[in-house]
């Protein structure tokens, strides 16, 4: 399958380097441009674009984030090609037993990309289905390392766990004169190892200090008392905790280091702490100090995307309504999804036979080469290996959450916020170059 369908991947692939679809215009001019509504003779169909999330169960809400915002999208920009999109929903109920059923059952329908899902287990099982269908996805907010390594056909919108452990690095080296830093995380919790190695390399790094780094601390898994933890702690004297934890256990975990009285520190975490219940809870708090990474503050994105975002969202849930990352990002993977439909679709219909033929080295290579390049003239919908290589070629693409590229891998690369309340205050946040 490889092989008959390089000739079209590598010429669709020139096309996907230069054409312009970064920004807003000329997003906007490339996708509904009458022209090309006006000239395009295929058959009348419509794209599929799936929507892989917990649309019920225990991450039901987080799930609604991504949809809200890829459902926004869609109600902006319906159209790709010549063609109307349509969403297709698969519900993984928040669990791994019936995640897969889910994403077969999507895969099912042939959609040219899937989003989602919330959730890093639930994500990684639907990557088996994704790459043997050859359907590119793009995961929105999880992060786990697993999902993209060895599978082409997963990307990733948000930036890496590893990246975000360098930006809260570089933050605490910004907030403290003299940083002297504890990490903490869950015991086999092996996902968080990578990140905090990042983070601690760049603090010894910078400080040309490796006792800058002064403590390593493990939770015991099912454990609610942390006692012991936090007064090693305070005995460490540091300054600055790295708390490489879910919400949840944050949520115990800063409770008990107030009655501990162990405040005058300041406590980082990853983008999970971008949660709702999370984050009321350190703000009703007028001593706790926290700072966390995210895709999107409303108050310091300022690209043009973001700002017709924002204006679009507050339209629809009103005025006071602010969205979340997630929703964000999500509505960036929906358009990042449409603008390499349409550049792999301009990649095929400017193929001949000819050049399709001439290049195949076998006679099966070139039957099966202009197999697929009969069916996508005649439907005018790409290949999803065409749709692929032209995210993977995705540079400087302007979303509502920042400048994303991937620049020929599937691990976006885009600036990092990092939020900071200061005694339950909302402070301005930070942004850093990834």
């Amino acid at each position: 399958m490889k092989k008959k369908l390089s000739i079209i991947i590598s010429l669709g692939l020139i096309v996907c380097m230069t054409t312009g679809c970064t920004t807003f215009n000329n997003f906007k001019n490339a996708f509904f441009s009458d022209s090309k509504a006006e000239t395009t003779t295929k058959k009348e169909r419509t794209i599929k674009i799936g929507v892989y999330e917990p649309l019920s169960g225990k991450y039901k809400e987080q799930g609604d984030q991504e949809r809200i915002g890829i459902e926004l999208a869609h109600e902006l920009h319906p159209e790709v090609a010549g063609k109307k999109v349509e969403l297709v929903y698969a519900d993984n109920q928040s669990n791994m037993d019936s995640a897969q059923t889910a994403i077969d059952e999507l895969v099912a329908q042939q959609p040219s990309v899937i989003l989602g899902s919330y959730g890093n287990t639930v994500t990684l099982i639907a990557g088996d289905a994704v790459k043997a269908s050859n359907i590119p996805a793009i995961a929105i907010t999880s992060t786990n390392p697993l999902i993209t390594v060895n599978n082409p056909y997963y990307f990733c919108a948000t930036f890496s766990e590893e990246m975000q452990g360098e930006t809260l690095a570089q933050f605490v080296l910004d907030k403290q004169a003299q940083p002297t830093v504890a990490t903490v995380k869950v015991s086999g919790d092996d996902a968080a190892t990578p990140t905090i190695k990042r983070f601690t390399d760049r603090i010894k790094v910078s400080t040309e200090n490796n006792e800058s780094v002064v403590g390593s601390f493990r939770l015991a898994t099912n454990s609610k008392d942390y006692t012991e933890t936090l007064e090693a702690i305070k005995e460490s004297g540091a300054n600055t905790v790295f708390l490489d934890v879910s919400p949840s256990i944050s949520i115990d975990f800063l409770k008990q280091a107030e009655e501990a009285k162990l405040t005058n520190v300041l406590y980082v975490g990853t983008s999970i702490w971008d949660d709702a219940k999370f984050l009321k809870s350190v703000q009703s708090s007028e001593k706790l100090n926290i700072a966390y990474t995210s895709d999107f503050n409303v108050k310091i994105h300022s690209t043009k995307m973001s700002e017709t975002f924002i204006k679009a969202y507050k339209a629809k849930y009103g005025e006071d309504a602010e969205p979340t990352a997630a929703t964000a990002v999500a509505y960036d993977s929906y358009l990042m999804a449409l603008t390499a439909i349409q550049r792999a679709y301009d990649g095929t219909m400017a193929l001949s036979e000819e050049e399709v033929t001439n290049l195949m080295n076998t006679d099966a290579a070139t039957k099966g080469a202009k197999e697929e390049w009969e069916k996508a003239q005649e439907t005018g919908i790409p290949t999803g290996k065409a749709i692929r290589d032209c995210l993977a070629n995705l540079n400087d693409f302007e979303g509502a959450s920042g400048v994303i590229s991937y620049r020929g891998t599937n691990e976006a690369t885009k600036e990092v916020t990092v939020n900071y309340i200061l005694k339950g205050k909302i402070q301005e946040g930070s942004l850093y170059n990834n």
